[in-house]
């Protein structure tokens, strides 16, 4: 058997031939098949990581949001009680 016709076998059957009958020409196609898997995981993995960054990113951005609303928040409030107070000085005041 040769390389074209090891290439069109599936893995499993490959890996039994490379069990019983291991040879030369099976050992090239077995290592084909490993770097176009490696090369896929490598490429998964350089995916992954873009997205880990862009949700890194995103997240950040909305760590950045939630403060501000905070401030905003802690704004309104200083605002809602200085009027407590104010009201309060006007009702004694009458």
């Amino acid at each position: 058997m040769d390389r074209t016709y090891y290439r069109t076998e599936e893995d499993q059957q490959l890996l039994e031939e490379a069990k019983y009958n291991p040879n030369s020409e099976l050992a090239v196609v077995l290592a084909e098949r490993l770097d176009d898997i490696m090369l896929e995981a490598e490429t998964d993995l350089y995916e992954a990581n873009e997205r880990t960054a862009d949700a890194n990113r995103e997240v950040s951005h909305l760590e950045d949001k939630v403060y501000e609303l905070e401030m905003e928040i802690n704004k309104l409030e200083l605002m809602i009680s200085q009027r407590d107070e104010t009201i309060e000085e006007l009702k004694k005041g009458n």
